[in-house]
């Protein structure tokens, strides 16, 4: 089943901005999941990030 996780505008700058910074995707999702104390408190998957793309 697909994940039907929000990513909150604030969560989708971020993203964004380490794409523009060359950063891989999951390299930014780990930095995140480690800014908020793992990937449960993240609220999206690698996934989601990568859906996130082809919603923009």
């Amino acid at each position: 089943m697909a994940s039907q996780r929000k990513i909150s505008e604030v969560q989708a700058f971020e993203i964004e901005a380490a794409d523009d910074s060359g950063i891989m995707p999951k390299a930014a999702h780990e930095l995140a999941c480690r800014q908020v104390g793992g990937p449960l408190n993240l609220g999206y998957t690698c996934v989601d990030q990568k859906n996130h793309f082809w919603t923009v």
